[in-house]
């Protein structure tokens, strides 16, 4: 990682001069993403998120290289200081707690529908799981000690879960019609989403697939178990020849099917505890 990038990490009062527009009474301010989940390497921004009563009007300055960008939940600023980049998120305690209140509602207890949550609170909740608080701690600590983040994991399952059978049949179908190129790269799809919804399960919420192998091996380290990272790479390091196509895309099923009824299970607990 960069010297200036872990001096702005290490002291981040350069981080919240940015922020002279924002009442810090009633706003809490917390680093997170990539740097702060361990994933993050010496190009990686820094993300900041500022969560205040009203999303604030920032004029432009000829002093700052800036650019915004507004959707309907909230404002997102980029600010480059001394060639990093700076990703200032804000977000409304309206629209914060709204994300928060919709995680910690949920009901695996059913197998009706499961509630929605839309990508950007997802992204904001996983993100909240490894955030640093860098403004008012203690309310920080406050709201983040009142969220059921174990709820993230089993929400990515029962997502990822209504769509594997569709992925399924797509696969054999086109493995059954010997279409071997499309069951060939559906393969690796499919293996890819069910590797994802398993390490949810297990913790590793991140939903950036650029992550898959990072959440591997954080997994692996954790619990020891080498066999999920090597079986995974085996199967997806396979190169495209018809001869042994067959056998591949067999294999890459069974495989994906054996880690989806281990998903399935860990979903099982939460439905019946």
């Amino acid at each position: 990682m960069r010297n200036n990038v872990k001096n702005l990490l290490n002291n981040p009062n350069v981080i919240i001069e940015y922020l002279n527009h924002i009442n810090y009474d009633d706003c809490i301010v917390y680093l997170a993403g990539s740097l702060m989940e361990g994933f993050g390497n010496s190009t990686s921004d820094i993300d900041v998120y500022v969560i205040c009563d009203a999303i604030p009007s920032i004029e432009q300055d000829e002093n700052i290289t800036q650019s915004f960008l507004q959707s309907e939940q909230n404002l997102i600023r980029n600010v480059i200081h001394e060639g990093i980049r700076l990703d200032f998120e804000y977000w409304t305690w309206n629209e914060f707690n709204k994300a928060i209140n919709s995680l910690n509602r949920l009901n695996f207890k059913t197998n009706e529908y499961i509630e929605r949550i839309s990508d950007d609170e997802y992204d904001l909740l996983h993100r909240l799981k490894f955030g640093r608080p860098i403004v008012n701690l203690e309310k920080f600590e406050e709201v983040y000690n009142h969220i059921d983040f174990d709820n993230l994991g089993h929400y990515r399952v029962a997502v990822e879960n209504e769509s594997y059978q569709g992925l399924l049949e797509d696969l054999q179908g086109a493995y059954l019609s010997e279409d071997f190129g499309s069951a060939f790269f559906l393969s690796r799809l499919f293996l890819d989403r069910v590797m994802t919804s398993y390490l949810a399960a297990n913790g590793e919420t991140n939903p950036n697939t650029k992550w898959l192998y990072r959440k591997a091996l954080r997994y692996q380290e954790k619990t020891g178990d080498t066999s999920l990272l090597s079986k995974y790479i085996e199967l997806q390091s396979q190169s495209f020849e018809l001869d042994t196509i067959n056998e591949l895309v067999k294999e890459t099923i069974k495989y994906a099917q054996s880690l989806n009824l281990k998903s399935q299970s860990i979903l099982k607990v939460k439905q019946t505890s």
